[in-house]
């Protein structure tokens, strides 16, 4: 995998002045989603939004009383001012936006203007199917960038960002999330934590395995972590090349339940993956792959989620796209 010498102009199209913005929702998220926010436009220097959809009427028949729809919205922008007034001094401006109808909809109205980062609450326990699904639909907008997901009790810090973890799987769609972690690390003079897991070599079984097959399955595995030892390596010379810190880890396992625990073990202060890997190339309807939504289910720290790239007519991959040659991984394990 190679890495854009300009990670800047790669998959953002956001400058540096596109807003944070936190999505309010009056659950118990919200003090999460504020706070995460508000750490995350301190430390990326963007100013922050904090913006808030009111839902209209499930009685389409009903006409709303004017007097009483106009003292929700005061009582509204009042307890989003409330929220900006509790933060403490952020070096970037801080500003309150109240929208109407479907929340979905509108904050993907909003953050598509803005090209913005959009923050909000981490699907968890009895409320991860709902909102998994509303996550997958807020990445398969072609024009909405990437989502930070919080889970609940959050803890405010001065630097929110002193390690940012990237799983890696060799895929177009992981390069997006490794340039936005790269972008991020030369904001904020992170640590990037590179990591890799290689799944056991498969073999197809109709009954037991025969000592060929064994030894095959072995070659196939010794084939497999040398490569993707090899391919992590380059890739973490290329950043330290860019002045960048960064490391790698290599484990072997079941992708998801061996990127959990790794991740675990690590504690960095950031996820950053794609949402999808390379199983994306064979599930090309989902917006969502398994291994992010799995790793969204059970995941600590914030995650940010970065939309897949779009295919570009003429232009294979990535690289080309950047006109990039440096060393690409003939890794393909499954990882959605």
């Amino acid at each position: 995998m190679a890495l854009p010498s300009n990670p800047h102009n790669f998959i953002l199209k956001a400058s540096a002045e596109s807003p944070v913005i936190a999505f309010v929702d009056g659950s118990r998220h919200s003090r999460d989603v504020v706070l995460a926010a508000a750490d995350f436009a301190r430390s990326s220097v963007r100013p922050l939004i904090l913006f808030h959809a009111m839902p209209e009427a499930s009685d389409l028949s009903a006409i709303p009383d004017p007097l009483a729809w106009s003292l929700r919205r005061q009582e509204a922008r009042r307890e989003l001012a409330r929220w900006r007034d509790m933060l403490p001094q952020l070096p970037q401006a801080v500003s309150v936006e109240l929208s109407e109808g479907d929340w979905l909809s509108a904050l993907g109205h909003r953050a598509c203007e803005a090209g913005a980062l959009t923050v909000i609450g981490s699907p968890h326990a009895d409320e991860y199917r709902e909102t998994a699904g509303q996550v997958a639909r807020l990445i398969a907008d072609s024009q909405l960038g990437s989502v930070l997901l919080v889970p609940s009790g959050y803890t405010p810090r001065e630097v929110m960002m002193r390690r940012i973890a990237v799983p890696v799987d060799g895929s177009n769609y992981a390069e997006a999330a490794l340039a936005e972690a790269v972008r991020l690390a030369r904001k904020s003079q992170a640590e990037l934590l590179l990591v890799h897991v290689v799944p056991d070599g498969a073999l197809t079984e109709f009954g037991p395995l025969a000592t060929g097959d064994i030894e095959l399955r072995k070659r196939l595995d010794q084939r497999n972590e040398q490569a993707a030892c090899g391919f992590m390596e380059s890739t973490r010379r290329h950043l330290i090349d860019q002045g960048l810190a960064a490391s790698i880890l290599c484990a072997k396992g079941d992708t998801r339940s061996t990127l959990l625990r790794v991740l675990g073990e690590l504690a960095p202060d950031l996820v950053v993956i794609s949402a999808k890997g390379q199983g994306g190339r064979h599930c090309s309807d989902l917006s969502i792959g398994g291994t992010a939504s799995y790793l969204l289910d059970h995941l600590d720290c914030p995650v940010m989620l970065v939309r897949p790239p779009r295919p570009i007519a003429g232009r294979a991959n990535v690289h080309s796209q950047l006109g990039a040659h440096g060393p690409r991984s003939p890794l393909a394990p499954h990882t959605a």
